[in-house]
């Protein structure tokens, strides 16, 4: 996961001026029934996906990932229809955040294998991952009812368009994603790492070994530095060279524009190279 900030999207002429009428035909609307008619019937988020998608150069927000996470979607951060807590946590309702359906800043570009219940293709015996219709709060966090009273919320899951969220999670040699330290030494945050590699399927199989062939790649570029620069010949011409090079392919992988970025971050930092990389 890398930050994306949802303040660059360019939005298409006149959209905002279609959602702030469907904004007042849902407020106006006096069922829930009414409303989710006029969900259906005018569903424009769906003219953001390609802007949306070039916050990322395509990649899903939630796993880095191209291909292997399946087709695109448009997901609503905080679902709109309906949302639940998890583990037979109470909520206040579940009434689902209906009057952030035409707000941008809700809208995260999404693999459908993240933001749908899934079930794992290789993995039978493993539980049904996916957002779907989740939204977990823990135990005894305000519901918010309007945009301003999100900040009130305590909610469980990592948001990529939140800037403190992406460096809690990290991942290790064999491809998993797991908490960092500061995750692990704060109870609440392990937990939402945790939830979150839950319900956004990053313990998919296939993502885990496309992220394991990343780490592999990066982790021999640093083992050839560490081998020319501990030749007890010393760094000739030739080697100085060759260093200069694998430092920048290095870089290359941690562009926020690259697939699993965040993966090749994580060795460096395993490695005490963190100076090679981008911030998250």
């Amino acid at each position: 996961m890398r930050y994306i900030n949802i303040n660059d999207l360019k939005l298409p002429p006149n959209w905002a001026d279609r959602a702030e009428k469907f904004n007042t035909d849902l407020a106006d609307a006096a069922t829930q029934e009414e409303r989710s008619i006029i969900l259906e019937k005018n569903p424009i988020w769906q003219d953001l996906f390609i802007p949306l998608s070039n916050l990322s150069k395509g990649k899903c927000w939630y796993s880095e990932a191209l291909e292997v996470m399946s087709d695109r979607d448009v997901d609503h951060f905080r679902p709109k229809n309906e949302a639940k807590n998890i583990n037979g946590i109470d909520r206040a309702d579940e009434d689902g955040y209906w009057w952030l359906a035409y707000d941008y800043e809700n809208y995260r570009f999404s693999s459908q294998y993240s933001n749908q219940r899934r079930k794992h293709k290789f993995d039978k015996a493993k539980e049904t991952g996916g957002k779907g219709v989740y939204f977990p709060l823990f135990a005894g966090s305000p519901v918010a009812k309007t945009k301003p009273t999100c900040f009130d919320e305590h909610i469980m899951l990592l948001d990529p368009c939140d800037e403190d969220d992406p460096s809690l999670l990290t991942f290790n040699s064999k491809g998993e994603a797991i908490p960092n330290a500061n995750a692990v030494l704060d109870v609440n945050e392990g937990v939402r790492v945790e939830v979150s590699i839950k319900l956004y399927n990053l313990d998919q199989a296939t993502l885990v070994e496309l992220r394991e062939r990343v780490w592999d790649s990066c982790q021999r570029l640093i083992d050839e530095i560490r081998k020319i620069t501990n030749d007890s010949q010393g760094i000739g011409t030739f080697g100085r060279a060759r260093v200069k090079f694998l430092k920048d392919e290095i870089r290359k992988m941690t562009k926020r524009e690259i697939e699993l970025s965040a993966v090749a971050i994580s060795c460096c930092e395993e490695n005490g190279l963190s100076i090679l990389t981008e911030r998250r």
